[in-house]
């Protein structure tokens, strides 16, 4: 295995003292009190309804998942091993963390260890906003990225900011006091082909104090990145909406891909889904990712790349 020098001995001390076995990572099963991050704006209405509009599925957890079987998530099951990427092929190192595009290795387990929804039929958003966090930080328990500073935290500007994004991208509601060039990064983005148009919008301060809680200060541009992923569908229950955004990027980019690395890397995200076409059940949902905060370094070398300072 390959493994940047200076990282070498913390690595394996984390690894020691942390351990990688599922069991060993703390679980809080308590649901109360959430904070909510994904601000009132975000219109959930047809996520709420649209996974039970054509009987296929009865609730919004995995087991009521109507396509897929006992037997895949059996399939589907960690058993603690820490996948190293250097050691295996892209497609390889996809497979096993991915056993199929709507299954992330283990998380079946861990949604069950949480129990993040009190009602699996109709999930809160505080509900949904703290499981995404439960579950990226389940993908990197399966590289073994389980000490403290490698876990990752909600955060409010960055939820709202996604949703800004999609609301400049998807809609007209800021165009008017808010104008710029068609299709920028900062909008407006009508009829714009450019699935990151909006990304740098963020409205005044004083059109921000509805998005955050009272108190908080105002949102600004910080350093980070964002990923928009139509891999996930309006129709897929909420315990697995996330996971074709995450499998599809990791198939295709490999650990070390742009849009992969901040899943593993970034200590902040805000996310924010969107249907843009409400009376179509099979309509894509739109997965906006905002990461911030620090950008963790990377404990696999990527072979690849010839300036790595790696050891073989």
């Amino acid at each position: 295995m390959k493994i940047n020098n200076y990282l070498y001995g913390l690595f394996f001390i984390g690894i020691t003292l942390l351990g990688c076995k599922e069991n060993d990572v703390k679980i809080d099963n308590s649901n109360s009190n959430l904070e909510q991050y994904t601000p009132d704006q975000a219109d959930w209405t047809t996520f709420d309804t649209k996974p039970f509009e054509g009987g296929t599925n009865t609730s919004h957890a995995p087991n009521g998942v109507g396509w897929l079987t006992a037997e895949s998530w059996g399939e589907a099951e960690w058993d603690g091993t820490v996948y190293d990427p250097t050691t295996m092929s892209q497609d390889k190192f996809a497979d096993c963390l991915c056993p199929s595009g709507d299954q992330i290795r283990g998380i079946r387990e861990v949604f069950y260890k949480n129990n993040p929804f009190e009602d699996v039929n109709k999930p809160t958003k505080a509900e949904v906003d703290e499981w995404h966090r439960i579950a990226i930080n389940h993908i990197r328990a399966l590289v073994g990225y389980t000490s403290e500073d490698r876990q990752i935290k909600k955060d409010h500007c960055l939820f709202a900011r996604a949703l800004w994004g999609d609301q400049r991208k998807f809609t007209t509601i800021w165009d008017e006091k808010y104008p710029g060039e068609n299709g920028t990064a900062y909008g407006p983005c009508q009829g714009s082909a450019n699935a990151h148009c909006g990304a740098s919008f963020i409205p005044d301060l004083e059109d921000q104090i509805s998005y955050l809680p009272e108190g908080h200060d105002g949102c600004s541009t910080q350093a980070g990145a964002e990923g928009v992923f139509s891999g996930p569908k309006s129709n897929i229950p909420w315990s697995i909406k996330f996971s074709r955004a995450f499998c599809s990027t990791l198939r295709a980019e490999g650990f070390w891909g742009g849009h992969t690395g901040p899943w593993f890397h970034r200590e902040k995200f805000g996310f924010s889904f969107w249907d843009n076409d409400p009376s179509n059940n099979n309509n894509n949902a739109i997965l906006r990712a905002k990461w911030g905060g620090k950008l963790m370094p990377s404990l696999y070398c990527n072979p690849d790349d010839n300036n790595a300072d790696c050891e073989s």
